[in-house]
């Protein structure tokens, strides 16, 4: 008998009791490829894309991840080309509609689909997923975009709901003074968001001298930050830190931890995750950075068959010591492909400056631009209320040896602007990136 929420939901999404032990990681694998062949039929047999791609592959003989990998890649840039022609269902079916830009500056968006089916599996996950962090009759503070219907706002409130919880969602997640006073009000045990503005949420608390107690556990989306800045969030609130990831295309919700620090258990009754060479597309051994490829296993209006997410993560070897058989995914820590590169042919990362930068107490966010034909890198700092001077922080970046050495030998420049000192925050929600000009 299990009483591990993630092992109860594994077994009614398998449709076994809620209550029974778990099975075991081959036997889920098994039941995976099973389903995944009959999303392969439901695609090839309703998507003009699918019908095209998967034409003369043998959809009932995947039955591994080797046969697996003999099938085509599907892209961002598929997504982009022509979304509608992914579509397995009426229009008359589709629920919600979410339009993504381009990450450049130009390029068609991509738009996803989902039936009400799809965004309910996304709920019960969220729902079973927040148990450890969240008991009955608690509010949580939802730093979270779009709270229309569908949106994953309502999609979260709907799963706290069904906890017998209650969500707060902030009308500007940007002010974090607003923030602050909207999480003392709320008086919330738990608070979810991106690292960066739960990170600030916390700075601000702490230049305050606030001592908040009722805070028992924070999830922290989107973002990887330094461990200075995860022990600031621990410092302030006294709690756990869970870790999440998701994107759109796995309809919002793809792990989550069962316990702080334990990786974050894969959605695979929904999905299945490969770990791929960017250079090769070659599957690479658990414990391998890579690129994440998604198989969906549920999805009805519209499913993905080995999508190139373009984020960059591992898979963790062995087991939970939770016992479930579930997988789990190791930080994400950026896209494929982040970062600059530096005149000396250095790669330089928003995770180096975010342990250069966030490392001064007055700095809540930032912003780099480099203008690669300027040889300039811009950054744009949100300091704390009543913070100006950014003098300190433009010497801690020059003083970092790549940028150094790039700023000697081949005069990059280096400026740094204050963008705010009201308490806003430049990044809104996604992943934070150094942009390229």
């Amino acid at each position: 008998m299990t009483d591990r929420p993630l092992g109860k939901w594994l077994n009614v999404r398998m449709g076994r009791e809620e209550k029974l032990e778990p099975v075991s990681a081959a036997e889920l694998q098994e039941w995976q490829f099973s389903e995944l062949r009959n999303t392969m039929f439901h695609a090839s047999k309703n998507s003009p894309f699918y019908r095209e791609r998967l034409a003369g592959v043998q959809t009932g003989s995947v039955h591994s991840q080797t046969d697996l990998s003999m099938i085509p890649f599907t892209t961002a840039d598929d997504l982009r080309g022509c979304p509608e022609s992914f579509l397995c269902v009426s229009q008359d079916e589709v629920a919600r509609a979410v339009t993504l830009a381009s990450s450049g500056s130009s390029g068609a968006p991509k738009r996803l689909f989902f039936t009400a089916g799809d965004l309910e599996r996304t709920v019960e996950f969220f729902s079973y997923g927040m148990t450890p962090m969240l008991e009955k009759g608690e509010t949580i503070l939802a730093v979270l975009p779009d709270s229309r219907v569908g949106g994953v706002g309502s999609l979260f409130a709907e799963s706290i709901s069904r906890l017998g919880g209650e969500t707060v969602l902030p009308v500007d997640p940007s002010h974090i003074p607003n923030l602050l006073h909207l999480l003392l009000d709320s008086h919330a045990s738990c608070i979810l968001g991106p690292a960066i503005q739960i990170h600030a949420l916390a700075r601000l608390a702490k230049s305050q001298g606030l001592c908040i107690s009722h805070v028992k556990s924070v999830l922290l989306c989107w973002d990887v930050l330094p461990e200075q800045c995860m022990q600031t969030i621990t410092d302030v609130f006294g709690c756990r830190i869970f870790t999440h990831w998701g994107m759109t295309e796995t309809c919002l919700g793809g792990g989550v931890d069962c316990c702080p620090g334990s990786g974050m258990h894969l959605r695979e009754p929904d999905f299945y995750v490969e770990i791929v060479a960017p250079e090769t597309g070659k599957p690479v051994p658990d414990g391998t950075k890579g690129e994440i490829v998604i198989s969906t296993l549920s999805r009805r209006a519209m499913p993905l068959i080995r999508y190139r997410t373009g984020d960059t993560g591992f898979i963790l070897p062995g087991s939970c010591r939770c016992g479930l058989p579930l997988r789990r995914l190791g930080p994400v820590e950026g896209r494929i492909g982040d970062g600059i590169t530096l005149p000396a042919g250095e790669k330089l990362t928003l995770n180096e400056l975010n342990g250069i930068i966030l490392s001064h107490r007055d700095v809540l966010d930032f912003k780099t631009v480099y203008q690669l034909h300027e040889l300039e890198l811009e950054i744009a700092l949100d300091l704390l209320p009543g913070h100006r001077r950014h003098a300190e922080i433009r010497k801690s970046i020059l003083a970092y040896p790549k940028i150094k050495q790039a700023s000697e030998l081949f005069n990059l420049k280096v400026k740094t602007r204050l963008s705010g000192c009201d308490g806003k925050i430049g990044s809104g929600f996604g992943k934070r990136a150094i942009t390229t000009i």
